[in-house]
C-alpha cells in the first residue's frame, strides 16, 4: 500500500480529496470508542468520482470505506485507507414518486423527512440519531428504530440500489434486474434457498452478518437486500431508490410506569397482542428530564411508550382496550392522541436516551459491544433476569433501554474504558450474552451492525457453514478485500 495517494488521484480529476494531519485525525474516530487514523478522505461529488477512486484503490491495494456522519457505534466507518465521505456533496433528493424516494447516500434523514412531509409521505425507521445520520449509514446498518415493531426495518423498504465494485465496475440489484456479480452469489445460494432461515434468528430484526434469509422472502427474490446491514464490504451505493409511505391518520401514544424493568418486560407479550407500532423501554438511569413522575423511592421504576396508528376512529377503541388491560400491572401517566403531543413525548425520549449515553463520572462510561442484543419477545423476561443476574454477579451498574416489543435492548453497563482491563473484561461479558442470545435463536445486533467490535462473533451466530457462505460472498464481490476491512468479514 502507497503512503500518500492524494497527489495521484488529483491527477484522475479528484480534487476535494485530503491527507493532512488535521483531516485524517478528524476522521479517525466515530460515535464508537475505536479510532483509527486513516490515509485520506475524499468527498465525491458522483459516481464517477467514486468508479475512479474503486479503481484506484484496487490496483494500489487501499482500503475504501464509505462514511456518512459517523454515527456508527462499533467503528464501521473507520479505516486506514481511503475514507468516502458523501455528506458534502453526494447529499441530494434525485426523484420523488408516489410511493418511492431515490437518494443519494449522503442526505440526512431529517432532511428527508421534511421533504417527504410535504407530501404527506415517510420512510417509518426512525434512529434516535434520525437528526444527523444519513440514508447510506442507515442502510449500510440495517436501521430502525422504535416504530420498527410495526413497520419493520429499512431492508424491508429498499427496492434497489445502484452502487460501484472495488475494482470501479458499477452494479446494480433490484427483484428483476441485476449484475453479473449479483447473479454468480444467486447461483452460490439458491442450492441452500429452501433450508436458508435455519441458519438464522428468530427475531424480528437483525443487523448481524450478510442477511441472505431476507434475499429469499416470501418466494420472491430481492437481490438488492444483499447490501443492506452489509456495511459496504461489498460495493460503495451510491443511490437508493426506498419505499415510501402515507402518514397514518390517527396516532395514539400512551405513557406507561411499572414498578421495574421486570413487570415491564413480562407484559411485552400480552401488550403485543393490542398491536402497537412501537413498544418503547426506558429503565432507571434513563429516565431522566421530563418524566420524573411519582414519589422519591420510585427508583427503580421503569417507562414504556406504548404507540398506536390508524386510519380511523377505531384507533381509540384499540387504546381503550389497552389501558384497561394495563391497569392492574402499571400506572398509565399519560395518554396523547394529538400528533404534537405525540411527537413532544418522542423527542423528549430523545433527549433522555441522548443525556443517559453521555452519562458517566470520570472515565466510568456506558459500554457499548452488547448494547444491541435481540431475543424473541416471548423469552424476553427470561433474558432480562440472565442480564440482571449477571450485571449483580460483576457489580455493574448499568443503562437500558430498548425496542421491547422487538426483544431488543440496548443495555450498556458502566465501566471504566480508561482500565488496561476494560477490553479483556468487555470481551469476557460479550462471549457470556453472546453464547446465551445464541443459544435461544436471537442476534447479537438487531439494528446497530457488528462493525470492529462485533465482527469477530459472526461466527457464534451463525455456525461454521454459514460463515463460509458468507467469506465466498464476499470475495465474489471484492475479490482483494479493500471494501471496509475488518467489517463482517475478518
Amino acid at each position: 500500500m502507497i503512503d500518500c495517494p492524494s497527489s495521484e488521484l488529483r491527477k484522475l480529476g479528484l480534487s476535494d480529496i485530503f491527507d493532512d494531519d488535521w483531516t485524517r485525525t478528524i476522521y479517525s474516530v466515530d460515535a464508537s470508542h475505536c479510532a483509527i487514523k486513516p490515509l485520506a478522505v475524499d468527498f465525491p461529488s458522483d459516481e464517477y468520482d467514486v468508479q475512479k477512486i474503486c479503481t484506484y484503490a484496487n490496483e494500489h491495494n487501499i482500503p475504501i470505506t464509505s462514511r456518512g456522519a459517523g454515527t456508527g457505534l462499533l467503528g464501521q466507518s473507520l479505516s486506514d485507507g481511503i475514507i468516502l465521505d458523501f455528506t458534502k456533496k453526494m447529499n441530494k433528493v434525485l426523484e420523488i414518486g408516489d410511493d418511492y424516494v431515490i437518494v443519494q447516500p449522503g442526505v440526512v434523514k431529517a432532511i428527508l423527512d421534511m421533504e417527504l412531509a410535504k407530501r404527506g409521505k415517510f420512510i417509518p425507521p426512525d434512529p434516535a440519531s434520525s437528526n444527523y445520520c444519513t440514508i447510506g449509514g442507515m442502510v449500510s446498518n440495517n436501521s430502525s428504530g422504535p416504530h420498527g415493531l410495526g413497520y419493520g426495518s429499512i431492508i424491508n423498504y429498499v427496492q434497489d440500489v445502484k452502487l460501484v465494485y472495488s475494482n470501479g465496475m458499477m452494479g446494480f440489484a433490484a427483484q428483476k434486474k441485476y449484475d453479473e456479480k449479483v447473479s454468480k452469489m444467486l447461483k452460490l445460494i439458491l442450492p441452500i434457498a429452501v433450508d436458508i432461515k435455519k441458519y438464522y434468528p428468530n427475531v424480528s430484526k437483525n443487523s448481524c452478518g450478510y442477511r441472505l434469509d431476507a434475499v429469499f422472502d416470501n418466494n420472491t427474490i430481492n437481490p438488492q437486500r444483499l447490501f443492506v446491514a452489509s456495511e459496504g464490504t461489498l460495493g460503495i451505493i451510491t443511490n437508493t431508490r426506498i419505499s415510501i409511505r402515507d402518514f397514518p391518520e390517527k396516532k395514539s401514544l400512551v405513557i406507561v410506569k411499572f414498578k421495574d424493568i421486570l413487570d415491564a418486560v413480562s407484559a411485552v407479550p400480552s401488550i403485543l397482542e393490542h398491536g402497537p407500532v412501537a413498544m418503547e423501554l426506558l429503565d432507571k438511569g434513563t429516565i431522566l428530564e421530563g418524566w420524573k413522575h411519582g414519589d422519591s423511592n420510585d427508583n427503580n421504576s421503569c417507562i414504556m411508550f406504548v404507540e398506536f396508528h390508524g386510519d380511523d376512529n377505531s384507533i381509540y377503541e384499540q387504546v381503550h382496550q389497552f389501558e384497561v388491560h394495563l391497569q392492574r400491572k402499571a400506572t398509565i401517566l399519560e395518554t396523547g392522541h394529538d400528533k404534537n403531543s405525540v411527537n413532544r413525548a418522542w423527542s423528549e425520549r430523545k433527549n433522555s436516551l441522548n443525556s443517559a449515553i453521555k452519562k458517566g463520572t470520570g472515565s466510568r462510561k456506558p459500554a457499548g459491544l452488547i448494547e444491541d442484543t435481540v431475543v424473541h419477545p416471548d423469552i424476553l423476561y427470561d433474558y432480562t433476569i440472565f442480564l440482571l443476574k449477571m450485571l449483580d454477579t460483576y457489580n455493574l451498574d448499568y443503562v437500558v433501554y430498548g425496542h421491547a416489543g422487538n426483544g431488543n435492548l440496548h443495555l450498556r453497563p458502566m465501566i471504566d474504558i480508561n482500565s488496561k482491563e476494560s477490553d479483556s473484561f468487555m470481551n469476557m461479558i460479550a462471549n457470556k450474552v453472546f453464547n446465551y442470545v445464541a443459544d435461544v435463536h436471537g442476534s447479537i445486533s438487531g439494528e446497530h451492525g457488528d462493525g470492529l467490535l462485533r465482527t469477530k462473533y459472526i461466527p457464534m451466530m451463525y455456525g461454521s457453514r454459514m460463515y463460509d457462505i458468507f467469506q465466498k460472498i464476499k470475495l465474489i464481490f471484492d475479490e482483494k478485500k479493500i471494501m471496509n476491512p475488518g467489517k463482517k468479514i475478518i
